[in-house]
């Protein structure tokens, strides 16, 4: 991937710093966002450069689409081209039955999770097309198809998510852009422990056991198949949702 840039959406943390990673690993030049975590952004961007690629950080709100069209003019700016962008960065779930769910939770992880994917791919997608080329990957969720209970937000943001990377990719097609998902099980970063800790030792086992690959994901896992749906491996494949989840959802 040696002259191409990615931009990767909350990029500082979890699987988004693993996919920051394994696009510099593959030669590529990295610009990632992230919401707040300085500290955790600074690591990043130490560990990309360490790679031997240029590299970029901004902070950015993508449920601002204001905000967003910034970082992408930044990113445009520094760098005068986006070949690939990743959309990592999400919501916290408040895992609670729908009648308990306060409309400011509903709103707010709808805000991030679905909407925030339409303005990071809506501002990137001008770029993309002057370029007639472009590959947009967005991380999903098997919440999307699994419908749990408790987990409404998930289910709906992520059922909407595959959707717009569905239509997307019988739109762009023509004009030289692959746009997929990469949908993901119980991963290790600070979201998915967290949500085994809420589940209670007992509860979690009982999760992690029924996976028949018996574990939870690494985060550099699902970023070894964003990475390859990006490469060249991955030219004829467009508006598929990939799971990469242990076989937790068959």
């Amino acid at each position: 991937m040696s002259g191409r840039v990615g931009l990767v959406t909350g990029g500082s943390r979890g699987i988004g710093r693993a996919v920051c990673l394994e696009l510099a690993r593959a030669g590529a030049d990295v610009a990632f966002s992230y919401r707040s975590d300085e500290d955790a952004a600074r690591a990043t961007e130490a560990e990309v450069r360490a790679l031997g690629v240029k590299t970029f950080r901004r902070p950015a709100d993508v449920s601002d689409p204001k905000a967003v069209e910034d970082l992408v003019a930044q990113v445009f700016t520094a760098f005068g081209q986006i070949d690939v962008l990743v959309h990592s960065a999400g919501a916290r779930a408040a895992w609670k039955p729908v009648r308990e769910l306060t409309v400011e939770e509903w709103a707010n992880y709808i805000a991030v999770d679905l909407h925030g994917t339409f303005h990071v791919i809506h501002a990137v997608l001008p770029h993309m097309h002057a370029r007639g080329q472009g590959v947009i990957i967005a991380l999903s969720s098997i919440a999307a198809d699994m419908c749990q209970a408790r987990n409404a937000q998930g289910a709906v943001a992520k059922a909407g998510v595959e959707a717009l990377v569905r239509v997307l990719a019988r739109e762009e097609g023509r004009h030289g852009i692959r746009v997929n998902a990469v949908a993901v099980g119980l991963t290790d970063t600070d979201m998915g422990r967290e949500a085994l800790s809420m589940w209670g030792a007992e509860r979690a086992e009982r999760v992690v056991r029924a996976i028949p690959l018996g574990r939870i994901a690494r985060p550099e896992e699902v970023a070894r198949m964003v990475a390859f749906l990006a490469s060249e491996d991955g030219a004829y494949i467009t508006g598929k949702i990939v799971q990469v989840d242990g076989g937790q959802f068959i």
